[in-house]
């Protein structure tokens, strides 16, 4: 028998974390085969395995919501720290999607200031983007 091959009775089969698989005899991450390829062979310890090994192997991804900007999602988020072309609001207070008792517009800027003591809750200021109406709500 060659080094580095086993008799089919005794062949112990790669070890699969994902869809990456591992040589069983030295632990070194196996190539992806290529289409022409019917074995793989390890690069540390020559053992070789077979390519149907990469067959109907489960994959799964993870990504979070941020991973793909949407405008639809920033359109809809309670508070957006963009000004008109995407860019970052540098030296501009946070604008909230809430609604303008005086003339009914809908973005309010606004500032969160501690007035009264520590245990107490803080105040938030809120300034109309359209006409400049001030008000402010004690939490």
């Amino acid at each position: 028998m060659a080094p580095g091959t086993l008799s089919s009775s005794s062949r112990v089969a790669a070890h699969r974390i994902g869809s990456l698989l591992f040589c069983p005899a030295c632990g070194t991450l196996l190539d992806l085969p290529r289409d022409d390829q019917e074995e793989i062979a390890c690069h540390q310890c020559g053992r070789k395995e077979p390519a149907s090994s990469y067959e109907n192997l489960p994959t799964k991804t993870y990504s979070s919501p941020n991973a793909f900007p949407s405008s639809l999602r920033s359109k809809r988020a309670l508070v957006q720290n963009k000004v008109a072309g995407g860019e970052a609001a540098k030296d501009r207070d946070p604008v909230a999607q809430e609604k303008c008792q005086k003339c009914g517009h809908i973005g309010l800027s606004y500032k969160e200031m501690q007035l009264r003591s520590a245990d107490e809750g803080s105040t938030i200021f809120y300034k109309c983007l359209n006409c400049g109406d001030q008000t402010s709500t004690n939490n």
